[in-house]
């Protein structure tokens, strides 16, 4: 039987490498790419490679819907096979909205905010349940969600306080689900870094006063640099957490890619999936703190004494 996953947001970014990379390295995986717009998607899926099953039919999937609303929740979970096994669902969709003080920010663009970031995870997830719930059924594993999170929601940014505010919420949604639902569906999250997506690029488009968004200059400093996350690399290291990592780390704790140069196995990883990937992590990512260098000197030493 084949296995879908479900990606939001996959008209660009991340998302839409995520969707060419699941299906480049999964051949039994059938991926459904959900967005606004039905240009990008088809775009998405025009520039996948060889994406057919062992029947001929195609394994890439689009749909056009709103997932703010449950008409475009419901058009998602129709476009599936009725007996349908979800092995992935990410929920990378997402608005970063106004860039200003949260005491201005207008009340329906607050609600829009709210619906995209907040709102069609959580509502997407219980609609997905019973699909979800099959993958385990069909094949033994339980099946992965993925939520994508931000420094954002740990931190109070100035002039992105609507952003910061409900990924914060998203965070604890992650929270929650991952514990109300391990008897047969894993819940992880994973915070990508600064990535060269549609959010990044409105984030250094911003020309107000600079007070009101301090980290401007950050962000068009970073993309300057050449040192700004890029979506293929990315959706590698996501695949890398779906697909590898054990059920109870994968619940445990929110991955961030910007630590990832500790983990052995990620390197490992990225070096047998793309020289270029392996190229672009040793550039990018600062390397482990001096404490941790100390600590595994200090344990090999330990382990070397009679």
């Amino acid at each position: 039987m084949c296995s879908w996953a479900i990606i939001t947001g996959a008209g660009s970014g991340i998302w839409a490498a995520l969707f060419q990379r699941l299906l480049q390295a999964e051949p039994n995986l059938h991926c459904l790419g959900v967005g606004r717009r039905s240009q990008n998607l088809e775009v998405t899926k025009q520039q996948v490679v060889s994406s057919r099953d062992e029947n001929g039919a195609s394994r890439a999937h689009t749909l056009s819907a709103d997932i703010r609303t449950p008409e475009g929740i419901k058009d998602i979970v129709s476009a599936l096979p009725k007996d349908a096994c979800v092995k992935y669902l990410v929920h990378s969709a997402a608005l970063l909205g106004p860039i200003g003080p949260l005491v201005k920010v207008d009340r329906p663009l607050w609600r829009q905010i709210i619906e995209t970031n907040l709102d069609a995870p959580l509502f997407l997830t219980q609609a997905s349940i019973p699909h979800l719930k099959q993958c385990e059924a069909s094949t033994g594993k339980k099946a992965r969600v993925l939520h994508v999170g931000t420094g954002a929601a740990h931190n109070s940014y100035i002039g992105m306080g609507p952003y910061s505010v409900v990924k914060c919420g998203l965070h604890m949604i992650y929270r929650f689900l991952s514990k109300e639902l391990s008897d047969s569906i894993l819940v992880g999250s994973v915070n990508p870094g600064s990535v060269d997506t549609p959010i990044q690029e409105q984030a250094r488009g911003y020309d107000g006063p600079p007070e009101q968004f301090p980290k401007h200059q950050e962000y068009v400093a970073l993309k300057q640099s050449g040192k700004i996350g890029q979506p293929a690399n990315i959706a590698v290291y996501f695949h890398w957490l779906l697909s590898e990592i054990a059920d109870d780390e994968y619940v445990a704790k929110e991955f961030v890619f910007r630590c990832s140069k500790r983990d052995h196995r990620w390197l490992e990883y990225s070096r047998s999936s793309d020289a270029s990937v392996a190229n672009y992590v040793k550039k990018v990512l600062p390397p482990p703190e001096a404490a941790t260098v100390v600590i595994i000197f200090a344990n090999i030493f330990v382990w070397l004494l009679p």
